[in-house]
């Protein structure tokens, strides 16, 4: 079946045959398989640093020679080559020896081609470094066991957090949220509930815990981390150390009765067999202002409560 020779040969053909050498180890038969096109992409880039004739020892060198160099990525033999560039029409037999019949167009040249290579051959090194130290802080963090902190997500889920920490307040709780998150989505939240609970020890943090665990149908909460908007009282750290949520965020540190570092570090203590991992201080300035407020306002209303009590006597 007939079908047209395209002799023509763009600066567009030679960013298509940069673009076809991180294939390394192709052979022309299996590129051509891809894409009938990318027979004359090849051919054409070898055509480009061929004269218009030679015989056949000039043909079989240059071939060696770009094999050898811009084409080296390729698993291909010289003879290869050559007999796919009589297939694609480029390149054809003659009495003297072989024509090349690719036309490129203004200021496409060998010397055009090996600089495209060569930027390309550099894009594709700092991708691949980058891609490695990728990969290596990957391992680090790994072997150290250390999680990788993502701060978008940790600042989204104290948002949730902090939003659970309001609506306490308006219950007129000490305003303290929690969330606890699994495989990136919440899974159980709360607010302080002490008073509306008559429970002393209705924690925002422990109630998440027991949330999760039901939800999870397992006491252990490992994978998970457990985000609150002030350090964790001894209760709570105590609770913690139980179910073993691998991680915790929290926001404000509390220096009266925090046990994560603020007044005592209970993870620390001798004995404590989970340690989880830690960052503190996400949205600490939202969390302590609206404690600051909290109290504040309570203590207004108790002096309002006072000054009425005085004018009724």
């Amino acid at each position: 079946m007939y079908s047209l020779i395209v002799r023509d040969y763009s600066i567009a053909d030679i960013e298509a045959f940069s673009a076809l050498s991180i294939r390394r180890g192709s052979t022309i038969a299996s590129l051509a398989k891809a894409s009938s096109d990318n027979l004359r992409i090849v051919t054409g880039a070898w055509l480009l640093f061929l004269p218009k004739a030679a015989d056949e020892a000039a043909v079989r060198a240059s071939a060696e020679r770009f094999l050898a160099g811009p084409g080296a990525w390729m698993n291909e033999t010289p003879e290869g080559l050559v007999a796919a560039a009589l297939e694609s029409g480029l390149l054809e037999k003659t009495f003297e020896g072989f024509a090349n019949g690719l036309a490129p167009r203004p200021n496409v040249t060998a010397a055009r081609l090996t600089d495209e290579l060569e930027t390309a051959a550099a894009i594709l090194a700092a991708r691949r470094a980058r891609t490695r130290e990728a990969l290596q802080a990957k391992n680090r963090a790994v072997n150290s066991g250390e999680p990788p902190v993502d701060d978008e997500a940790d600042r989204r889920f104290m948002t949730e957090a902090l939003a659970e920490a309001r609506a306490a307040a308006q219950a007129g709780e000490v305003p303290v949220g929690a969330v606890l998150v699994a495989d990136g989505r919440i899974i159980a939240c709360a607010g302080n509930r002490t008073l509306r609970n008559g429970d002393p020890t209705a924690h925002a943090e422990m109630l998440v815990l027991r949330e999760g665990a039901r939800v999870m149908k397992n006491h252990r909460l490992a994978e998970t981390t457990l985000y609150v908007t002030l350090e964790p009282c001894p209760m709570c750290a105590g609770a913690i150390v139980q179910a073993r949520p691998g991680r915790i965020v929290f926001g404000a540190t509390d220096e009266r009765m925090g046990a994560v570092g603020g007044a005592l570090s209970l993870f620390e203590l001798p004995g404590v067999n989970h340690r989880p991992w830690v960052r503190r201080g996400v949205m600490a300035q939202e969390a302590k202002t609206l404690l600051a407020d909290f109290f504040a306002a309570r203590r207004g209303a108790k002096e309002n409560e006072r000054e009425g009590e005085g004018e009724a006597r």
